[in-house]
């Protein structure tokens, strides 16, 4: 189980792009069966995170990093020998001399539900809680 924990957290750090940012790990999950996501009799393990970045665009520096929010779920294919990761990106704070500002304004988000959307956290548990695979055969010949 510790594998898992430490494989969602690699996965938070190895997503995040590795220039221009600083990150922090905000909360993680335990080691969780996805009883849903069978194989041969056996459930993927699921692990998540929940993160925060300061990231700029392109080639902008530090001083016009914006806050995102990343949501990390590892899916653990034990019997197929593969992890699938999903990940979400929920802006916090644009900073005025991002490339965002021009498009969605500066400064702090409006909530998803303010804006007549899901939030974020809704959506990536969704995405999760509902992931498929309709075809084994895709991870090779002894699936």
């Amino acid at each position: 189980m510790k594998w898992e924990i430490a494989g969602v957290r690699c996965g938070f750090y190895k997503t995040l792009p590795p220039n221009k940012m600083l990150s922090k790990v905000i909360e993680q999950s335990g080691v969780v069966e996805a009883l849903g996501l069978t194989y041969r009799n056996i459930p993927a393990v699921v692990t998540t995170a929940v993160g925060q970045m300061a990231i700029s665009k392109g080639r902008q520096g530090r001083e016009a990093q914006n806050i995102v929010r990343v949501y990390l779920a590892n899916l653990r294919l034990k019997e197929v020998g593969t992890d699938v990761l999903i990940a979400a990106y929920e802006p916090i704070l644009i900073n005025p001399l991002s490339e965002s500002a021009r498009t969605v304004g500066a400064g702090l988000t409006a909530p998803a539900s303010q804006s007549g959307y899901m939030p974020m956290a809704e959506v990536f548990k969704h995405a999760v809680s509902s992931f498929k695979v309709n075809d084994w055969s895709l991870f090779g010949s002894s699936a």
